[in-house]
């Protein structure tokens, strides 16, 4: 079958990013030049683009006619940006009423800044990489301290940056820079000062889609005159994502459905009479996860009659403290993802995790096929794991990891497969984490490259 199928396929190019990411002097002087004149790979801002939304749900993006200003909103926070180029006047967009010219919704908090943005607190891994794509690095002065970002942790070695320690769910005013604005996710709440900026992009991932995730690139852009760029790249991961994903539907309908269950042991605690548990399994109820799945050629675990009786709650299926009800369950898996939070975690630890004595009867681990997501970390401390950070704008790398997570034969009937796994590690096969280090970066002042390489699209003769 393997052989016949593989004679079947055609290929015709599509397109691709790569390149890589670096270093300059640590002078404070240095940092300061680099704060206020960010070096980008275009001079200046950018000419603007139209920024059209095409499949993220949470935001839009509007320019002002007769003026020189862009309205961003955050629909799910209900909060709107208006954004003045620097040496532009405001003071036309500051006479309009936005709301009755459709732009602002009414009840939004509206803030009006300057563009291109300096001295930004990025406090939530998963904003960073947006930032870097857009080659605004430099304007970081101060990011999460989870952070992966090879370059960015060259940036703070060398004085160039810091890490931000706060509280990511508080930002009434007490914990900014006291310089420039503070990028935080959809859940930080209280009265957030106006130079605080909100992105739902988890929020996003959590209720709409794993695409639309990555096109919050094009609400990034408009902070740093970047809109053009922002189409450019999110047009490219669109076409490799959908590229993907119709040439596995083609794989995959030659082969029994894969089933494909994403789980975690919950271990027990007691942080006191109201936050205590005996410990549980959890089965993933991740729209994002079952999507992905989905679209990679496979079906969800919880999809399936395997969940009949049990229980949903919280965004999760779980049975608490029933290894036997968890145990049937997996038997039914033919891939398991495992998201269990443990040090050195091992395929055998994972195993005794679940409580499983006899392995025979799960095919998961007969066919060695249990995945995580944690392939690419950092050796910092607080460690930091990657997954929380560069996903989110690259749909299309986390698509095909997954693809070739769940369909072992895939790569060997692909004519150039080129893709090495970036977040996905299988725990018997190929257990070893990448550890990336500061080491990594060749130039900071370069933005970051696409992860991405060749999609081919697939035609049978």
């Amino acid at each position: 079958l393997a052989t016949a199928l593989a004679l079947t396929l055609a290929f015709t190019v599509g397109g691709v990013g790569e390149g890589s990411g670096g270093s300059p002097s640590g002078s404070q002087s240095v940092r300061r030049s680099l704060i206020e004149n960010p070096d980008v790979a275009t001079s200046g801002q950018s000419p603007k683009c139209d920024v059209v939304v095409e499949a993220a749900q949470f935001f839009n993006v509007s320019r002002v006619a007769g003026t020189e200003s862009t309205v961003v909103t955050n629909k799910y926070n209900k909060r709107a940006y208006v954004l003045t180029p620097e040496g532009a006047s405001d003071e036309a967009v500051r006479a309009k009423n936005l709301t009755e010219l459709d732009l602002v919704p009414s009840g939004y908090e509206t803030a009006y800044l300057r563009t291109p943005l300096r001295n930004i607190t990025v406090a939530e891994t998963q904003l960073i990489t947006y930032v870097e794509l857009l080659g605004y690095r430099s304007a970081i002065s101060s990011f999460s301290q989870y952070g992966t970002s090879p370059c960015l942790n060259k940036m703070k070695e060398e004085g160039l940056t810091t890490s931000f320690a706060g509280n990511v769910y508080d930002f009434s005013g007490s914990q900014l820079n006291g310089t420039g604005p503070t990028f935080v996710g959809y859940m930080s709440n209280g009265d957030i000062a106006p130079e605080t900026i909100q992105f739902a992009v988890s929020a996003e991932q959590k209720d709409g889609s794993m695409l639309g995730t990555s096109e919050w690139i094009k609400f990034f852009a408009p902070f740093f005159g970047q809109e053009c760029a922002a189409n450019d790249i999110f047009g490219k991961v669109k076409e490799r994502y959908e590229c993907h994903k119709s040439k596995v539907s083609v794989f995959a309908r030659d082969f029994d459905p894969i089933k494909v269950a994403v789980v975690q042991k919950s271990f027990p605690y007691d942080y006191g009479p109201t936050m205590k548990s005996d410990g549980y399994f959890k089965v993933s109820d991740s729209a994002y996860w079952s999507e992905y799945i989905k679209d990679a050629g496979a079906t969800p675990l919880i999809e399936t009659s395997a969940v009949d009786g049990l229980t949903a709650s919280n965004g999760y299926v779980f049975n608490l403290s029933d290894p036997e009800g968890f145990h049937a369950l997996l038997e039914q898996a033919d891939v398991v993802i495992d998201e269990t939070y443990m040090q050195n975690i091992t395929a055998e630890k994972i195993v005794e995790a679940y409580n499983i004595t006899d392995e025979s009867k799960f095919k998961f681990i007969q066919d060695k096929a249990l995945w995580r997501s944690d392939r690419r970390i950092n050796d910092n401390s607080p460690a930091g794991d990657d997954w929380f950070e560069a996903r989110y704008p690259e749909a299309d790398v986390l698509l095909e990891d997954i693809i070739f997570a769940l369909h072992p034969t895939y790569s060997g009937l692909i004519i150039n497969p080129k893709h090495s796994l970036t977040w996905m590690r299988n725990m018997y096969s190929a257990p070893a984490q990448e550890v990336l280090t500061s080491a990594l970066c060749t130039d900071v002042d370069q933005p970051t490259p696409l992860i991405a390489d060749d999609c081919r699209s697939l035609n049978l003769n």
